[in-house]
């Protein structure tokens, strides 16, 4: 079933529902309305008969009197009139139709007797019908033989059913319903075409997306939770399309970066095949070529498989205490020769109690990298400055360098995986996206700073232990 079918459905029960509700509660409402009305017109019945059998019971009138004058209220007001003993036992009954109608055959239990005081009510006959009942007590009269035996005087008539009552307002109920359920396709036709239609604008486009056509964009209209579908959508296609621009990349950079050391590992290896390396030199020449490619490929694949492990959140991260302070002076170390031997300065300037949480072989692996590239980018006698510093929560390390710098143009992408900036500056596009992973792993953040030709800033910041 179609979504607009399940919501005309919905509104056609919601209507039928209403309605049976309407009905029932006016039926409810009408019945204590009637039974209210009913007592209140036995009670004004009853009392013009109370004083005739009084006068009966005090001789002022005769019996046949009584009965004409009982016979004719009966008939004339649809009205039983019942004599009752002290037991609840029926001494004489007046019916309104005497002559089609049988007496009534009511238990003692369910009429009242030994009354003080008026009373009103209801009460079921043999044949399980109710009847309203106003009763007077007669006990307080003259003390004849009548009187001994008549110990109340009931006047009752049958009380209306509820379908009785609901029948009586199944039309007008019909009508209404009929007039609210026309009413209410049109507002369910209306409000279903605010919900569907930009639903089906969802579903077209997400089938252009699953067939490649990946610029999809739909208009953020309609109710809130419409326009937060179509602003959710929006951005997933946004993200999708951005994905699938990256794939390409990554796999045109993948083919690019291993091209090169392939084909010179074909070149030397078909020198060797077809005899061009004929001297010792030369094929030693080729071998020493071959294996460097190699070695080259499979770091880059090994790079690549680390940065997938990183992105998919697969490489586990140890949590220690590290001392950053400690850690730079170690890179330091490792670094002197290399800075040595191109006569840069390398200069360490921490603090006490720079300490974080954290792995810290990932977070060598992180200011190698930065290190090895400031170091690398910096011309001869340059300097290369690492310095540590606390920021709140946060406790923040600078590597600069005085290399050629960023063009500003390319420092949003310094961080993407094969990613080279063009000039002067060399790196093979692996090692910063390496090193983002791994501080965004550890809760940090990772940002470059560059003028062009005044060199560059990178800035690590680590939450403090």
């Amino acid at each position: 079933m179609s979504l607009r079918a399940r919501l005309f459905v919905t509104y056609i029960l919601v209507v039928v529902l209403c309605l049976g509700m309407v009905a029932l509660a006016v039926t409810i409402i009408v019945q204590g309305q009637r039974d209210r009305l009913a007592m209140q017109r036995l009670d004004d019945m009853a009392r013009p008969i109370y004083v005739q059998v009084r006068s009966l019971l005090r001789g002022q009138v005769s019996v046949g009197e009584l009965w004409a004058n009982l016979e004719e209220q009966a008939r004339r007001n649809n009205v039983h009139i019942l004599l009752i003993d002290g037991q609840g036992n029926i001494i004489r009954e007046v019916s309104p139709k005497p002559h089609l109608q049988r007496p009534l055959e009511v238990a003692p239990e369910e009429l009242p007797r030994d009354l003080s005081q008026p009373e009103q009510g209801t009460f079921v006959s043999a044949t399980g019908q109710t009847f309203i009942f106003a009763a007077y007590p007669l006990a307080r009269l003259p003390a004849t033989r009548e009187a001994l035996r008549l110990q109340t005087l009931v006047l009752a008539i049958p009380r209306t059913g509820a379908l009785a009552i609901l029948a009586s307002f199944i039309r007008p109920l019909l009508l209404g319903g009929l007039i609210a359920l026309v009413l209410s396709l049109i507002v369910a036709i209306l409000f279903a075409r605010s919900i569907y239609l930009p639903i089906n604008r969802v579903t077209a486009a997400v089938e252009k997306i699953a067939q490649g056509q990946y610029d999809q964009k739909i208009p953020e209209a309609g109710p809130r939770e419409i326009r937060r579908l179509a602003r959710s959508f929006n951005r997933m296609a946004s993200e999708v399309k951005h994905s699938q621009q990256q794939l390409r990349h990554f796999v045109a950079d993948v083919s690019h970066q291993l091209k090169s050391p392939l084909t010179s590992i074909q070149g030397f290896a078909q020198a060797l095949l077809d005899g061009t390396a004929n001297t010792k030199e030369s094929r030693l020449k080729a071998a020493t070529i071959i294996s460097e490619e190699s070695n080259r490929m499979r770091r880059q694949v090994e790079e690549l498989l680390e940065l997938a492990r990183m992105q998919s959140g697969q490489l586990k991260m140890a949590r220690e205490t590290v001392d950053l302070g400690e850690l730079l002076e170690h890179c330091q170390e490792i670094f002197a020769v290399q800075a040595e031997e191109k006569g840069v300065v390398l200069t360490l300037k921490s603090g006490p109690e720079m300490n974080v949480v954290g792995d810290i072989d990932r977070l060598e692996q992180v200011f190698n990298n930065l290190l090895d590239n400031a170091i690398k980018n910096s011309p001869p006698h340059g300097e290369v400055m690492v310095t540590t510093s606390k920021e709140k929560d946060f406790i923040e390390v600078r590597v600069v360098d005085d290399g050629p710098g960023i063009p500003p143009e390319q420092l949003p992408y310094v961080f993407e995986r094969f990613y080279q900036v063009t000039g002067s500056r060399s790196g093979t596009g692996l090692g910063l996206a390496i090193a983002r992973e791994i501080v965004l792993a550890h809760g940090g953040s990772i940002e470059a700073r560059s003028e062009p030709g005044a060199g560059a800033e990178f800035i690590v910041r680590l939450p403090s232990s």
